[in-house]
């Protein structure tokens, strides 16, 4: 897998993959403690029609950090950096999770890359308080970080990545996944829940891309909000609303089918 050294220091494991017909190019950001394996599904899919870019954010999967730069803008710069040195121009940036930020960041900071943005199972919030914690999505973020620093903080991080999941995913795609993410240092697993924390309400209001954001039962029960149109249009200049069935948190790895679809879909729209 190659290798993109950026200014910081920072090692990105990244891979480019598919064919240029002439249709957006798709550039994946995975989410908290994950790592580019994860849009498996949707590169196989995408992979005889667009080309592909996905790659392991700094700190995540197998790519190293220099221990700073664990912002969405840094992570954003990351992503440009390496888009630009792949040749990717004015693609659609797909991110999930705690991905979301820096996707939103990426489309916001780098309008001449992206030309649409795909939220996948991801909050557009406010900067939150976790020194002072007061509303509910506050006091989760602020919780998780007490519960992951504390004596028993591996335990606690095993169940909760497991949580993500629904009852009926495939138990060895859930045991690797988890496997996985316990290798993301304890330190930057806390740099990146104060990441998903800062403020990414700001910026979606003044990207100037369409926008598909695509929920599942997970993400509507614990961010009511990322599920609410209206809540939505007020974030989005321009917003479309999608949701999935029958999952956790992880769609892509847990509904790749109905994932692909909609990402199909709209890709298909904006050609149009």
């Amino acid at each position: 897998m190659p290798i993109f050294r950026t200014e910081d220091g920072a090692e990105l494991h990244y891979k480019v993959e598919g064919k240029d017909c002439g249709k957006p190019d798709l550039i994946f950001i995975h989410g908290w403690c994950s790592n580019l394996n994860h849009w498996e599904a949707q590169a196989s899919y995408f992979q005889d029609t667009h080309r592909i870019l996905r790659m392991d954010r700094r700190g995540m999967g197998q790519s190293t950090t220099p221990g700073a730069g664990h912002t969405p803008q840094q992570h954003a710069a990351d992503i440009a950096a390496l888009a630009r040195h792949a040749g990717f121009t004015h693609a659609v940036a797909i991110a999930h999770a705690g991905g979301g930020p820096a996707g939103v960041a990426f489309s916001h900071d780098y309008p001449d890359l992206v030309s649409a943005c795909i939220l996948v199972d991801s909050a557009v919030m406010p900067e939150a308080n976790l020194a002072n914690p007061t509303t509910g999505t506050e006091r989760f973020y602020a919780e998780m970080i007490a519960k992951l620093t504390a004596p028993d903080g591996e335990r606690y991080f095993r169940e909760l990545y497991t949580s993500f999941f629904g009852p009926q995913a495939d138990r060895a795609m859930v045991e690797t996944a988890v496997g996985e993410a316990c290798r993301t240092p304890v330190e930057v697993r806390v740099k990146e829940i104060r990441l998903m924390a800062s403020d990414s309400a700001t910026p979606a209001a003044a990207m100037p891309q369409p926008t598909l954001v695509m929920v599942g039962p997970w993400m509507a029960d614990a961010f009511p909000h990322a599920a609410d149109l209206k809540q939505l249009q007020s974030c989005f200049k321009r917003v479309e609303f999608a949701q999935a069935i029958g999952a956790g948190h992880f769609l892509q790895l847990e509904v790749p089918d109905q994932v692909n679809a909609f990402i199909k879909s709209f890709v298909s729209r904006l050609a149009g």
